[in-house]
């Protein structure tokens, strides 16, 4: 008797088990947002390992599903997951045998706990999630769903730190992502699969982030793609924010050495970068701003590419409707005109001639520098008096009677601002110091 309720119980659990496979996504959506349906799961962890360990590929499935369901939860049970030594059998369920979906809710669920504290990625990483990852990103079925769930998930894990980002591109992640970049940027490609895009942008933008900075050599094979996605047109929405990533990118990779610029300068970006500063996006400006200052850190024949696109015609009208702007985009196009002033030629931020004096003012490099000292960043202030420094002191160099740079200034009455921060307690001496030796 004892044993056919033994065999009542197994086959009731058996057919409640099935029912439960068979009905998953049901149960999950129903659970989403009840917080006792939620923590009767949480309670079930113990029971969704064991299925989870089983030979039974229903079992697993359902168990997957749901483990993934807690992970992505508000306050999600990550350490309890991990104790009940399950992620192993999350990479294990990438393998080719298993089907599409088993596939994504275990991606899904190494995602969520790659996005945790430091130690809860490790064992992600651990249990050999990057190598199944990578497999994923090169398949060569259109499973784009999957492919963009990976593409993030990679990007969690190089989101930690820089070292755990070097790890990530040591396995060639590099070359997978681009590809899907590259092979996605053609209608109707491009907007059938932005989703794709989008996560594939962002993981590119974390791959080239961080302090310190990656190896350039690692990374610059984005170049050609990356040349690519700031040229993507409309550069609004989901597009957009492609876009910036790609323009995020481009800042990170030009803060460096002259040979870095000269690589973005081969690779042709540019004039693009220069037309993008009339957008009204922020974001997009701001990385473009950031990118400008660093290209006005190079040297001189690297200047002079932006210079012959009109970058300081586009400079000059955002700081002219700096309204327009937040203070970060305010401040970085000073520091791109403070950059130039201080770090170009004689000929490039100098009056040398009646050419170079119409050139100069004709491109508003004095003007907003001017009109900016007062402002209420003090970053920013600092930045316009070292640019107008460095004017004044090639205009001393180049007229030996008078300096005419002074009469510009004091035509937008730059002078006058100046006098105004002599007792400002972090500028007052600089401004003093100014004043003493150019001030008329």
């Amino acid at each position: 008797m004892e044993s056919i309720r033994k065999i009542n119980r197994e086959l009731i659990l058996f057919f409640k088990r099935n029912h439960e496979f068979f009905h998953v996504e049901r149960c999950i959506e129903d659970a989403a947002g009840d917080p006792i349906a939620i923590k009767k799961m949480f309670d079930s962890i113990p029971v969704m390992a064991s299925d989870l360990m089983s030979g039974n590929e229903s079992f697993q499935f359902a168990a997957t599903a749901r483990l993934s369901f807690l992970l992505s939860t508000e306050n999600p049970p990550i350490d309890v997951v991990i104790q009940s030594g399950v992620v192993p059998h999350f990479v294990r369920f990438l393998n080719e045998q298993y089907g599409l979906q088993h596939k994504l809710y275990s991606v899904r669920a190494l995602y969520a706990i790659g996005k945790g504290s430091l130690e809860q990625a490790v064992v992600v990483i651990k249990h050999g999630a990057i190598p199944m990852f990578i497999r994923l990103l090169c398949c060569s079925e259109e499973c784009y769903q999957l492919k963009e769930l990976v593409a993030a998930a990679l990007g969690s894990l190089a989101n930690q730190s820089p070292d755990f980002r070097d790890y990530v591109l040591q396995f060639g992640t590099l070359t997978p992502l681009l590809s899907l970049l590259d092979n996605h940027l053609e209608p109707p490609m491009l907007h059938e699969k932005i989703a794709l895009l989008r996560a594939c942008s962002n993981t590119l933008a974390i791959f080239c982030q961080g302090n310190p900075a990656p190896s350039f050599n690692q990374i610059r094979s984005a170049l050609p793609i990356l040349r690519r996605l700031i040229h993507l047109n409309p550069p609004v929405g989901v597009i957009g924010e492609v876009c910036e990533d790609a323009c995020l990118c481009l800042s990170y990779l030009s803060n460096g050495s002259a040979e870095q610029i000269q690589a973005l300068i081969d690779a042709d970006v540019c004039a693009r970068l220069v037309m993008l500063l009339g957008l009204s996006d922020g974001k997009i400006v701001e990385h473009v701003l950031r990118t400008v200052g660093n290209i006005f850190k190079g040297v001189d024949s690297q200047i002079q590419i932006l210079i012959n696109n009109g970058v300081f015609f586009r400079l000059n009208a955002i700081l002219m409707h700096a309204d327009n702007y937040d203070v970060e985009v305010r401040w970085d196009a000073a520091c791109a005109l403070s950059n130039a002033a201080r770090r170009g030629s004689n000929e490039q931020i100098s009056l040398h001639d009646l050419y170079s004096f119409r050139f100069l003012v004709n491109q508003g490099c004095i003007g907003p520098l001017c009109d900016h000292i007062l402002c209420p960043d003090r970053k920013t202030s600092i930045l316009c008096l070292k640019g107008l420094k460095s004017i004044l002191k090639a205009g001393e160099i180049m007229y030996s009677t008078r300096n005419l740079y002074t009469l510009v200034i004091t035509d937008f009455d730059g002078f006058g601002k100046i006098e105004k921060l002599q007792s400002d307690p972090d500028i007052g001496e600089m401004a003093m110091k100014l004043l003493m030796k150019y001030g008329v």
